[in-house]
């Protein structure tokens, strides 16, 4: 009888059999990581895009100042709605784990540095800045921009009459 050699190790074989299972997981994990973010991304604008409606119909209806102050709390991005200067609702848009910016003017601004307050023109509809007390303030918002460092979502206001247009990009 033959007497059986014991082996020692693993045959190369197997050793790329192993790395090649290895790879393939690590593919679909990241790619399923990432379009969870681009999803949380996209509902975080649509989010802030819904209270931008809320403001206006309830500033073109209501005879009190309504306005809407977005902000970032700790790790979260945060829209108080008011009424007459009283909070209302405060609602958490989503995490502050992108970077949202938006634009007076020409200058850009980081929400997480810089909060922004906004209203409407009751009559007219036109977007307004307003300050803690809801007057309002010089300056126009022209866009808010999402984005995760792959994807972009961009909110494009037209301050004279309040209209606001989401898209990728």
């Amino acid at each position: 009888m033959k007497k059986l050699k014991n082996k020692q190790g693993f045959s190369l074989v197997e050793i790329l059999v192993v790395i090649a299972l290895i790879a393939v997981s690590v593919g679909v994990i990241g790619v399923s990581v990432a379009s969870l973010s681009a999803s949380n991304l996209r509902k975080c604008t649509y989010a802030f895009d819904n209270m931008l409606s809320k403001v206006r119909v309830n500033s073109l209806y209501r005879a009190e100042p309504v306005y809407v102050e977005f902000s970032v709390y700790g790790r979260n991005v945060l829209a108080k709605y008011y009424e007459d200067g009283v909070l209302v609702e405060e609602k958490i848009m989503g995490r502050a784990d992108y970077d949202i910016t938006y634009k007076i003017g020409d200058i850009t601004h980081d929400l997480s540095e810089r909060p922004v307050s906004i209203s409407f023109v009751r009559g007219k509809g036109a977007l307004i800045l307003v300050d803690e007390k809801g007057e309002k303030i010089d300056g126009e918002c022209k866009e808010f921009r999402f984005s995760n460092g792959t994807v972009n979502y961009v909110i494009n206001i037209t301050p004279s009459t309040g209209n606001r247009r989401v898209r990728a990009g």
